[in-house]
């Protein structure tokens, strides 16, 4: 496989996604909700980038949405898929239908992609909740994802889950819920998304057209080393990243003696070129790492429990300031893999 194959335009999106894989707990939540008729208005949809929470908030859109009645399907059904010929479906799938709206980042005056959802488009988003639909008609929002509101955005986005419109839900996607503000969250209904196992990983990755082009052994390979993350996955299987996992790894865990060594190691194979899914790679395997770490702490250092996810915010900041200003990138890698060496000491 090329290492310059842009595959973007090779994976559906989720709106056009139909099979949702490994959620069924979630999915019984939500149509449980409906049979009591007791759905709320705001629903906080959180777990690890690449599990599928956009694919989930888009079954729940066509649920709600499709041509009968979804209180009275939700009695018997037992997954959130509707009827392949439903036109609700087909609309969404198109990015027709009147009563959706995806408030997600957009492209600035400088024709790049925003870092931030801004509050210009949040207020879009409140005015399409606002206005009347058909009778009886439900209205869904998904903010995709909620971590990047900026701060005007989110205060006004509370305004409407403070106040929501008859029939109509919120649904927010996050990756990392504490980061969505406390006023936000209290008054969502918390819904948090498990990780991928293995096997599913490699269920979704054979669904997906560029995972045809793919052995078998590689996908197995890749699922091993994508902490439950069908993106990660995906990643791993462009530009022989999952080296570059196992170098991170082995940066992280050597010995002080030989952790510069590692560090060379690891910089040498990034090269010069620090940007696509190498780049990612080494970063989602360090917060990984992390955030392992900060989990095992729980029960028996709370400092360091705490000083792991300090560290995770912080090395996390800085790779979105670097993403956005083209800083120098290589420095970062090493300072952080340096940082967390450290805290592991």
């Amino acid at each position: 496989m090329s290492e310059t194959m842009d595959r973007a335009n090779e994976i559906p999106h989720p709106r056009g996604q139909r099979a949702l894989i490994g959620h069924e707990r979630a999915e019984l939540a939500v149509l449980e909700a409906l049979r009591s008729h007791r759905l709320g208005h705001a629903w906080l949809i959180s777990g690890p980038a690449g599990i599928g929470k956009a694919t989930f908030a888009y079954c729940v859109a066509r649920f709600l949405l499709a041509d009968t009645s979804a209180f009275e399907r939700a009695i018997t059904a037992s997954s959130l898929d509707v009827a392949l010929g439903d036109q609700a479906a087909k609309r969404i799938a198109a990015r027709a239908h009147p009563d959706l709206f995806v408030l997600e980042r957009t492209v600035g005056k400088t024709g790049k992609l925003r870092n931030e959802i801004i509050v210009d488009d949040a207020r879009r988003a409140i005015s399409f909740l606002q206005a009347t639909s058909g009778q009886g008609a439900w209205k869904v929002l998904i903010v995709d994802v909620a971590d990047e509101l900026n701060h005007n955005a989110a205060n006004a986005l509370l305004k409407i889950i403070e106040e929501p419109p008859g029939q109509s839900l919120v649904l927010l996607l996050a990756n990392v819920a504490m980061r969505v503000p406390a006023t936000i969250r209290s008054r969502c209904r918390m819904l948090q998304l498990s990780p991928l196992t293995e096997t599913q990983i490699v269920e979704v990755v054979r669904n997906l057209p560029v995972g045809s082009s793919e052995s078998e052994a590689a996908i197995t390979a890749a699922a091993a080393l994508a902490n439950g993350s069908a993106q990660r996955a995906l990643r791993l299987l462009e530009e022989q990243a999952a080296i570059f996992a196992t170098l991170t790894l082995e940066a992280l865990e050597a010995p002080a003696a030989l952790r510069r060594a590692s560090c060379q190691k690891l910089l040498t194979k990034l090269g010069p070129r620090t940007e696509g899914a190498s780049y990612d790679i080494v970063f989602d395997t360090l917060f990984d790492w992390l955030q392992a770490r900060a989990i095992s702490q729980v029960g028996h250092s709370t400092v360091h429990a705490q000083a792991a996810a300090r560290l995770w915010i912080r090395i996390d900041s800085r790779k979105r300031e670097a993403d956005i200003y083209n800083l120098d990138k290589r420095a970062l890698v090493l300072t952080s893999l340096n940082e967390v060496a450290e805290l592991a000491s």
